[in-house]
């Protein structure tokens, strides 16, 4: 089926923000937002309860057949129990970008996203959604930020939740992740050609979020005057 609907599709490294920023920008311009991260992490999970270490390739691409993803309502389900709350720690964050470099991972996750982005409109944001997922998308975004940016706005994400806050800590695993990211075979991190890049550093959330708005409703205007009989 030939995709027929508006899609956004937002890339950038970790603790960037793509999450926050896709939401509300999804929210904003009555859209459907698709969480792609969250679907990894659900996957994290799973094998992390099963206690399957991350780094046994084999093992967790065994446990696939035994996951069922689906989202509702801005809630991310794992087997039917919504996971939502359960996903956001730092210890499935590790644990998710080792095992989302595996290609059957990404190949079951994939298929289901593509799949939710072939109507309506859409505001998804990953590591290759405008390169792999979607590339179809009307609009492409890249966010970007220093390291030393994204490990305190992490720091203060992890604090505000009660969680342990570690800034060392917290850049280093930023450092490798991006270093895993970018090196990894399958949809490594690229900026799409094309897409428009923001470097958020010395940006609030806000300015990010118009930024994005502008661009998104410009090629909005654009699709549905191309669309007119």
């Amino acid at each position: 089926m030939t995709p027929t609907g508006f899609a956004v599709a937002i890339d950038g490294p970790g603790g960037v923000g793509k999450s926050t920023t896709a939401r509300q920008v999804a929210a904003r311009l009555n859209m459907t937002y698709i969480d792609t991260g969250a679907m990894y992490r659900a996957v994290a999970l799973y094998n992390l309860r099963q206690g399957t270490p991350p780094q046994n390739q084999a093992a967790v691409i065994a446990s696939l057949p035994h996951i069922n993803i689906t989202l509702k309502n801005q809630q991310i389900y794992l087997n039917g129990e919504d996971v939502t709350t359960h996903i956001r720690t730092q210890a499935i964050s590790d644990a998710t970008s080792v095992m989302a470099s595996y290609a059957p991972v990404r190949e079951k996750l994939v298929a289901l996203q593509k799949n939710l982005a072939k109507t309506g409109e859409i505001v998804m944001d990953g590591r290759d959604i405008a390169t792999h997922v979607l590339p179809w998308a009307q609009v492409k975004i890249y966010l970007d930020a220093s390291i030393e940016v994204r490990a305190q706005r992490r720091a203060l994400d992890l604090a505000a939740k009660g969680q342990p806050a570690d800034i060392i800590k917290i850049r280093e695993e930023i450092a490798a992740r991006d270093h895993r990211d970018k090196n990894r075979e399958h949809s490594p991190l690229v900026e799409a050609p094309g897409a428009i890049r923001i470097e958020t550093s010395n940006m609030t959330k806000e300015e990010v979020i118009e930024h994005i708005i502008k661009h998104v409703q410009l090629a909005a205007n654009a699709f549905a005057t191309a669309r007119r009989p």
